[in-house]
């Protein structure tokens, strides 16, 4: 029996909102009393933060440089939460993944420099959809687009791109090896991670 034209509407919108729903993949791994977890999934390097009783997820390489990102210290400004580089010191916002940085402006008087606040350049990080359910956490990719942290997402990437030139990296929370300022000489940000991961999903 045929179809009215309202059949093949209701169809048709079925199948966009079916395409459009989040695709959940569950990642292996516990926070216990950790605040990160370092995680594979889909391909990317990718970690769970949990701040202030919230769960975050985002790229674990930095935008920037290739650098171990999510295990830098977090911070607030201006009332935001945002992961410090502990390679560049860059600022990016844990929800949205923006990069913030201190403006500056000319003092008329002193015709000097002066800071006039923080400001987002938008976002460079990639961040993703994250939920803790009762047998584990489970995550949505964020893959639309184009975000600047995508060049170095990859497991590949991650394991050839973002060396450390030097010794004196601060470390930061998550997992065994990161903590103090040894083990980073001449090690990409991947091989980093890589100690600390979960399996790959």
């Amino acid at each position: 029996e045929g179809k009215g034209q309202g059949g093949f509407k209701m169809e048709a919108a079925a199948e966009m909102e079916a395409a459009a729903a989040p695709s959940w993949i569950k990642v292996e791994g516990t926070l216990g009393d950790k605040d990160r977890l370092h995680v594979q999934a889909g391909g990317r390097h990718i970690s769970i933060l949990r701040v202030d009783g919230k769960l975050f997820c985002m790229d674990s390489l930095c935008f920037h440089g290739g650098g171990p990102l999510t295990i830098g210290d977090i911070e607030e400004i201006d009332g935001k939460k945002c992961v410090d580089c502990p390679w560049h010191h860059y600022k990016v916002t844990i929800d949205g993944g923006e990069k913030l940085y201190q403006s500056t402006v000319m003092d008329p008087e002193t015709k000097k420099l002066k800071p006039a606040g923080w400001k987002s350049v938008g976002q460079r990080q990639r961040v993703h959809k994250v939920e803790e359910r009762s047998d584990g956490f489970y995550v949505s990719l964020d893959v639309a687009g184009k975000v600047e942290s995508d060049k170095y997402c990859s497991i590949e990437a991650g394991m050839v791109m973002g060396v450390s030139p030097d010794s004196q990296r601060p470390g930061g929370i998550g997992g065994a090896g990161t903590t103090g300022s040894r083990g980073y000489a001449g090690k990409p940000s991947g091989q980093i991670f890589q100690g600390m991961k979960a399996p790959p999903r």
